[in-house]
């Protein structure tokens, strides 16, 4: 990835800023109509998919995002060698480079950006980014923490969050650009008199992680046994709430920036400088809000996520259907972005799972680790706390049980051990056919502990 290519794309994604509503609507049409072209002529999966809907190449010009088919995840990963746009992409290989290659920074094939996630759905997905696609994945982080003023001396960011896996914030961390910044990248795992340690020796400019790892970093700051002092700080992964943002300010006098994104997505959208609402970002994603009949919802009401990644052409999201939820506003925002406006988020918290050591003292396993939970021939996955040490797994695989299940159980022993949990906490698994959504709610629940049962 060139510098001065990401340069450009920077520059490019500020000048979309400066746009009106209506043309930042006829910029999204114009690269839908282009992705549509590159799918029809490079997707085996798309090309089948749409023609059996009456939709083919001569058709282009004149269809809209809303008429095409939905897909989801598991339409995705079910098709995923003939949906890709790129022969050198086998679900398989994939895997095994998760697998072999935990570490984020690690391209597939030296030029692929390879993310993993179940996200809160439990299924599992695969997405990659192709060199062109990271470029503009990067450019449009940068829209939001801007270019480092100092071009000589690198900014230090530090991150804190899951770090042991290709996820996606730890992903874009990783993809930072080394001659803009110097990053320091801490497990939300670790030993937090390390985390300690290590956040004081490297004193941030800029601070990035998950909202209850930053709230974590504040009250060990309020507390004393930290002494730093960033200009920037992003939160992102999990909800940014009033009592974390207030926290966050009070320890470092910085008003933290809200992000949304997603392995599908990147940086996807972003609260704006006023710190009014989130913004999405659709001069890159086309998004439509539907109701479980995938009929579009009016303003202000909350629906299923519809989208349309305009940039990916290496693993093309066309209607893709998201488990988040969210509410749309038509209200304007005193920030001037042009930006359609998100209300509220809903529908994106799990929770903490805290347990009972047998001194007596109690430690957590934060959610997101096990959102990211991966396993080669693992599809779909539910954690149940049965106890205060004890923790179930239902799992439906593909593949030999005598080859998976021993993985998964060697990948949750890494994650009880990084907490000192090894010896507290019995793990077991229940291998499923399905594994149904909650009958009261009708959504699918990741995440159950113990005190919610």
């Amino acid at each position: 990835m060139s510098i001065l290519n990401l340069l450009q794309a920077v520059r490019s994604a500020k000048k979309a800023e400066s746009l009106s509503p209506q043309q930042i609507h006829d910029l999204q049409q114009k690269r839908f109509k282009k992705l549509l072209r590159h799918v029809l002529q490079k997707s085996r999966f798309y090309k089948k998919y749409y023609k059996e809907h009456g939709i083919t190449e001569r058709d282009v010009d004149k269809v809209l995002p809303e008429d095409l088919p939905v897909i989801d995840k598991q339409i995705m990963m079910e098709n995923y060698d003939d949906l890709v746009c790129d022969p050198a992409l086998k679900k398989s290989s994939l895997e095994q480079f998760i697998n072999e290659s935990p570490d984020a920074g690690t391209k597939y094939k030296n030029v692929y950006r390879v993310i993993n996630t179940s996200g809160s759905s439990g299924t599992i997905g695969l997405f990659v980014y192709g060199p062109r696609d990271w470029v503009i994945a990067r450019a449009l982080s940068l829209r939001i923490a801007g270019i480092p003023i100092h071009l000589l001396k690198r900014e230090k960011l530090a991150f804190i969050g899951a770090t042991d896996g290709h996820y996606a914030v730890i992903t874009g961390v990783c993809g930072a650009p080394r001659i803009l910044f110097k990053v320091l990248s801490l497990s939300i795992s670790s030993p937090l008199e390390k985390i300690c340690r290590d956040m004081d020796r490297f004193q941030p400019d800029a601070l990035v992680g998950y909202a209850s790892g930053v709230s974590l970093l504040a009250h060990e700051q309020l507390s004393g046994n930290i002494n730093i002092a960033p200009k920037k700080i992003w939160c992102g992964g999990d909800p940014l709430n009033p009592a974390i943002r207030t926290n966050i300010k009070k320890a470092f006098d910085v008003n933290p920036i809200n992000l949304y994104g997603a392995s599908e997505t990147m940086s996807f959208s972003a609260e704006c400088k006023r710190h009014h609402r989130l913004h999405f970002f659709d001069d890159w994603f086309s998004v439509q809000v539907v109701d479980k009949d995938l009929k579009p919802v009016m303003t202000g009401q909350a629906g299923r996520v519809i989208l349309t990644n305009l940039y990916n052409y290496t693993q093309p999201l066309i209607r893709y259907q998201m488990n988040d939820e969210i509410v749309l506003s038509d209200e304007p925002c005193q920030c001037g972005w042009p930006f359609q406006i998100i209300e509220k988020i809903a529908g994106r918290h799990e929770e903490f799972l805290w347990f009972t050591k047998t001194d007596g003292s109690k430690e957590f396993i934060h959610p997101i680790v096990l959102v990211e939970f991966f396993v080669p021939g693992l599809e779909k996955y539910q954690f149940f706390q049965t106890g205060t040490d004890r923790l179930l797994m239902k799992a439906v695989i593909n593949g030999e049980k005598d080859s998976i299940v021993p993985v998964m159980h060697n990948r949750m022993s890494e994650i009880l051990s990084q907490k000192s949990l090894e010896d507290t906490v019995q793990f077991d698994i229940e291998l499923v056919d399905e594994i149904q959504n909650d009958p009261k709610t009708g959504k699918f629940r990741l995440i159950i502990p113990f005190a919610k049962q």
